[in-house]
């Protein structure tokens, strides 16, 4: 009888154990029971990387610790788990002094929402002035360069007076002319940046310069015939490759030693023509084809052998000016406000029309482009990180009622920074439920912003002409 008793002890022991086990796997992998309905659900979780990372998160204005293998003191990331699915959490991420980020999250049985990319900026940035002896013109004269954080203006620092080059992120200047040589020249009434913003076409009421920034400011007179080509149509880009304007005139492409003087001809037959990074692009008038073909020739290669790139879309016409960007083997084009993509397979697609701007992310898997009103970004490879994004989404980010300017992808690539008439924001692209948007500053003298994603910092010129910069990176 006793043995009995140990045996069916020894049995309610091994169950109890082993429906433990049984229990305590079933929560382990995720699993709930709702007893009054008697089903089971898989519960899901919520992820969360902020920056700065002492921040406090709320689940439904509650506080949260932070829980699971992903958290923890040394971990960047805040885990909130056993979330029942299909109900909507409100998620907040607060620090005093900083602007708050929310979203209302829905999980599906058993998924984990990542919002990894979480940035908070502070609701107010204080200023610093930087080059404080240098003030701007007041009556416009003021270029500045498209790919590179300089400026030039005309005018006058300390005892100086001439023309001067600015560099932004050096935050330095030197005087690239003194009123002497601007006055043998004459008034300027044009200037443009070549490609790599090394030198610049200075026009004048009588002649054509080019400045060569990179070599103490020397100064090339521009022969008169390339300098009346260059005329022509005033919004004409001006392209250089080494020591080489690249120019058309009755449609054929030349190009001009500004050194030598020499002048030699590349090509017969032209509709328009594009140079980047040392590869001639164009549009040949005696195509045949059904539809134009764009051609390209490498300007390193002395007989300028010339490829076939790709035949554009029904509708293209070879005959409008057009700009071209390269991320290695594919091409975003612009041509009358249509924004065209070549691949890697050499086709060409149509991405959208009423296009402003374009260029490619650093890494060359998205395209970032807008309109006086809107930004789009347009999906070249699929983003496996959430939001997950397939390849050809075109994704409209934001409408505004304003007018854009000074777009930046801001350093994580996640976010981005614009200016709306005069105020300069902060923008995510995640489009789960709403986006977190702040605003940074007035940027009241309307000129352009510069912003350093190495180093996070933006520049602006104040409504007093003088510079300034805010660092986005917490003290």
């Amino acid at each position: 009888m006793k043995d009995k008793k140990l045996k069916l002890y020894f049995f309610l022991c091994i169950s109890a154990f082993f429906l433990l086990l049984a229990v305590t796997l079933y929560y382990s992998f995720g699993y709930n029971y709702n007893p009054q309905t008697g089903e089971s659900f898989q519960v899901g979780a919520i992820v969360l990387r902020t920056t700065p990372k002492d921040t406090t998160i709320f689940k439904d204005d509650e506080a949260v610790e932070n829980s699971g293998f992903l958290g923890g003191v040394l971990s960047p990331f805040v885990k909130i788990e056993n979330l029942d699915p299909f109900i909507n959490y409100k998620i907040k991420v607060s620090k005093d002094g900083f602007n708050e980020w929310s979203k209302n999250v829905t999980i599906e049985s058993g998924q984990v929402a990542k919002y990894e990319n979480i940035v908070l900026l502070k609701k107010e940035y204080k200023s610093s002035a930087v080059l404080e002896n240098l003030t701007l013109p007041t009556d416009g004269k003021v270029y500045s360069a498209e790919n590179k954080n300089e400026l030039l203006f005309q005018g006058t620092i300390g005892a100086k007076s001439g023309l001067f080059l600015v560099d932004i992120r050096d935050e330095k200047y030197n005087q690239v002319l003194d009123d002497a040589q601007l006055s043998l020249m004459g008034e300027i009434r044009e200037v443009k940046w070549t490609e790599d913003d090394s030198r610049v076409v200075l026009k004048t009421a009588a002649n054509t310069y080019l400045i060569d920034l990179s070599d103490d400011g020397h100064v090339y007179l521009i022969s008169a015939d390339v300098a009346e080509a260059l005329s022509r149509t005033p919004e004409a880009a001006i392209y250089l490759f080494n020591h080489f304007i690249i120019f058309g005139k009755d449609s054929a492409i030349f190009s001009f030693d500004y050194v030598s003087k020499e002048i030699k001809q590349i090509a017969t037959n032209i509709n328009n023509f594009y140079v980047y990074q040392g590869t001639l692009f164009f549009f040949k008038s005696d195509d045949a084809s059904a539809s134009p073909v764009l051609y390209s020739a490498n300007l390193d290669n002395p007989d300028y052998s010339v490829l076939r790139v790709s035949t554009m879309p029904e509708g293209y016409s070879k005959d409008a000016a057009f700009s071209l960007q390269r991320y290695g083997n594919t091409l975003i084009i612009l041509s009358d406000g249509a924004l065209y993509f070549v691949d890697r397979t050499a086709e060409t697609h149509k991405i959208n029309s009423g296009v402003k701007d374009a260029r490619f992310f650093s890494h060359g898997e998205r395209i970032l482009y807008y309109s006086n009103n809107e930004i789009w970004i347009y999906y070249i490879e699929n983003k496996t990180s959430q939001p997950i994004k397939s390849a050809g989404d075109n994704e409209l980010l934001t409408r505004f009622s304003g007018t854009l300017s000074s777009i930046y992808v801001y350093a994580d690539e996640e976010h981005l920074l614009y200016q709306e008439n005069s105020s300069l924001k902060f923008t995510e692209m995640d489009n789960r439920d709403n986006r977190n948007t702040f605003f940074l500053m007035d940027n009241a003298s309307g000129q352009k912003i510069f912003y350093l994603g190495d180093q996070d910092l933006i520049y602006f010129i104040g409504s007093d002409n003088k510079f300034y910069k805010i660092s986005l990176r917490e003290e």
